[in-house]
């Protein structure tokens, strides 16, 4: 990161120049202080997390929503809640797995009106929370990165002072590498935060409209198990 920035303020350094620059980064973690490796470490392992979570979820929510309006769409086609559980209309989603929930309901509980909702609601709630698991990661890493970074910068200027202290010069020379590795910690954290707490947001707004379509279907299909098979709501 720091041997990119300093190529694009020259754009005339050379490969060579660069590669130089890599080589001395990398040089700086292997020889940095243990805790301050410890540190490194963390914050690596949150920021491999969230990237993998910001995909899966990606892909999750827009596999559900895809699939829930289809879903919704035969839902309404059908004439009767029947034709839709002996047709394979549909695919695979949340909306799907809700008007399952209801179809062994209605199986278990025939004449029994209030355990059949009760089933319909839970199934929503599984799902939503399906569809939340994991986002909640995002936002700890966003929180708790940017301080797991602070220590790390805090432990190497420590280490830096305590040099000056034994060797009793405050020369670059000597100090240098200790305040580089702690500059390293805070550019980690804040490289592993800043993703989180943007897609945190982006999945929390995701996940709001998705849950109130959802909301709507189950109360829609409360609505037709109710008529259709207990007389209910006419």
């Amino acid at each position: 990161m720091l041997s990119l920035l300093l190529q694009a303020m020259n754009p005339a350094a050379p490969i060579e120049q660069t590669a130089t620059e890599n080589q001395h980064l990398i040089s700086l973690i292997a020889h940095a202080d243990p805790m301050v490796k410890l540190t490194l470490f963390i914050l690596i392992i949150f920021s491999v997390v969230s990237w993998a979570i910001i995909i899966a979820k990606h892909r999750q929510i827009k596999k559900s929503e895809q699939r829930t309006q289809s879903f919704y769409q035969f839902f309404w086609d059908a004439k009767k809640l029947d034709e839709i559980a002996s047709r394979k209309g549909g695919r695979k989603g949340p909306a799907f797995e809700i008007f399952q929930a209801a179809q062994h309901s209605l199986e278990e509980y025939k004449n029994r009106q209030d355990p059949v909702e009760r089933d319909i609601r839970r199934a929503f709630e599984d799902e939503v929370e399906q569809i939340e698991y994991g986002v909640s990661f995002l936002a700890t890493t966003a929180s708790a990165a940017p301080f797991i970074g602070l220590f790390g910068t805090v432990w190497g200027i420590l280490n830096a002072f305590f040099k000056i202290g034994q060797s009793g010069a405050s020369s670059l020379a000597i100090v240098g590498p200790d305040i580089a590795q702690a500059l390293i910690a805070t550019a980690i954290g804040l490289a592993a935060a800043i993703p989180a707490v943007i897609f945190y947001n982006i999945f929390v707004n995701r996940i709001r409209r998705f849950t109130k379509t959802l909301d709507d279907f189950t109360e829609d299909l409360i609505d037709r198990v109710d008529h259709e098979y207990f007389g209910a709501r006419t």
